[in-house]
C-alpha cells in the first residue's frame, strides 16, 4: 500500500506538471488560437481530462 501511495503521488505530480504547461500552452497561443476554436476546445478538454484524473489520484491519497 506504501509503495502505491509513493506511486500515486509521483503521478500526481506529473499530471499537475502536465496541466501547467498545457495552461503556458494554451495562454502562449490564444492569438493563434482565436481563429482555431476546435484546437482551443481540445487543449480545455485535455486539461479537464487530467485535472480530472489528478483529482481523483489525490483522493487514493487520502
Amino acid at each position: 500500500m506504501m509503495e502505491m501511495t509513493c506511486n500515486c503521488k509521483a503521478l500526481a505530480r506529473e499530471v499537475q506538471a502536465r496541466i501547467y504547461e498545457l495552461k503556458s500552452e494554451q495562454v502562449g497561443l490564444k492569438p493563434f488560437i482565436q481563429s482555431d476554436q476546435a484546437l482551443w476546445e481540445a487543449l480545455e478538454r485535455a486539461i479537464a481530462e487530467l485535472t480530472w484524473v489528478l483529482n481523483k489520484l489525490k483522493a487514493e491519497e487520502e
